[in-house]
């Protein structure tokens, strides 16, 4: 098999060994359906359940918060169009950031144009980070009855001060239901959310070693909402449709793999970064780091004037290296990055950036191979003299 240089792990990560070899088992052994009521089914159920409790360790939350569903995109839309849908007292104005993952900005748009609600969309700083003086702004403009913000950038690795967003929030808009995007966070940052005070967080588990198709809502107990998928009822009525104790149990290993050497993968990703941007210093290939100092060194996003990055992406793939130019989801958009836009930058510095992740499964021999690949297709394409 040709070997393949993988720094796009910000768009989805390779399943890990351990959870893959138990994914099958499963797949063979957990094939039952869980709603079933004979003795197959209440064991498929159990596994489901088991799974439910070992996720609920690793992210410090309630076994009844956990709602299992595809993936992030799911999670959003089922606590930003399922809290408008059943909270007709609040009122009708959400407040999202101009660093959304497009799940959230979709929703906006849906509850604008189909519900009626006022977006009011907080600006970011030149780091990428929420505007917190704009945020409080915000909240004091208008009664408020949702919010909803990213942890962690997809496109530049920028985390939030969610501990303060929600302060803020509580302060100037208590009854409001705050949902957070913790995609780019599960597994990579710590996180507890009984300690969060979030009604709602959605995470995607191809994100951080889980097969595609799987993820979670977690809704705070009590957190009025209503169900998108109506059914059978499983989940306590809150997502119907058959469970699927393989993917749970996939799901489950994954995060509770990833929790407990989260502090090792940490550390070895800070070091594959800092050596990264010495080796472009080093080889003086022109650059400009986009992504703020103190943001996640799992993402980093960079620009190299004089070439595109659309340019670049498709030269390193033929040396078997991937990397991107921004969020999957958003790469119908070429040359539009609207978080980068958010951040201040001008267009043709855009152009030029990239969007290259650092897994702890890579090597710092791998990290050498993609700066000297850089400079060798920067010196074969870039319009500036090198």
């Amino acid at each position: 098999m040709t070997l393949i240089y993988n720094f796009d792990t910000t768009a989805t990560s390779p399943i890990l060994p351990q959870v893959l070899d138990l994914y099958v088992r499963s797949l063979k052994e957990d094939n039952l359906n869980p709603s079933s009521s004979h003795q197959g089914g209440i064991n498929a159920a159990r596994t489901v359940s088991r799974a439910r409790q070992k996720i609920a360790r690793a992210l410090d939350a309630p076994e009844d918060a956990i709602i299992f569903t595809s993936g992030g995109t799911e999670s959003t839309n089922h606590a930003l169009k399922g809290a408008a849908f059943a909270s007709a007292r609040l009122p009708k104005r959400l407040i999202i950031t101009a660093g959304e993952h497009d799940a959230t900005r979709q929703c906006a748009v849906f509850l604008k144009d189909k519900l009626g609600y006022d977006v009011d969309i907080v600006p970011l700083t030149t780091e990428g980070n929420v505007d917190i003086e704009a945020f409080c702004n915000s909240l004091k403009k208008a009664p408020t009855g949702l919010i909803s913000f990213i942890a962690v950038s997809n496109e530049t690795g920028a985390v939030n001060d969610l501990d303060e967003l929600v302060r803020l929030s509580r302060q100037y808009a208590p009854d409001a239901l705050i949902h957070a995007d913790i995609v780019q966070l599960a597994g990579k940052l710590p996180f507890s959310f009984r300690q969060s005070g979030f009604d709602f967080v959605s995470l995607s588990g191809h994100k951080f070693g889980a097969p595609k198709g799987t993820g979670a809502l977690l809704a705070r107990p009590g957190a009025n909402f209503v169900p998108l998928i109506d059914g059978g009822g499983q989940q306590d009525g809150r997502r119907s449709g058959t469970e699927n104790p393989p993917c749970a149990v996939a799901l489950a290993e994954a995060i509770s793999i990833q929790s407990e050497a989260m502090e090792a993968h940490f550390k070895k990703v800070s070091s594959l970064r800092a050596l990264f941007l010495d080796l472009l210093n080093e080889k003086k290939i022109p650059h400009r780091i986009l992504s703020p100092t103190d943001g996640s060194p799992y993402v980093l996003a960079v620009a190299f004037p004089g070439i595109r990055g659309e340019t670049l992406m498709h030269a390193l793939s033929a040396d078997r290296i991937l990397i991107s130019t921004g969020s999957a989801c958003g790469s119908r958009h070429q040359g539009k990055n609207e978080v980068l836009e958010a951040m201040g930058y001008l267009k043709d510095l855009i152009l030029s950036s990239c969007r290259i992740s650092f897994s702890p499964f890579l090597t710092e021999d791998d990290v050498s191979y993609l700066v000297e690949c850089i400079a060798a297709n920067y010196k074969r394409y870039a319009i500036m003299p090198f």
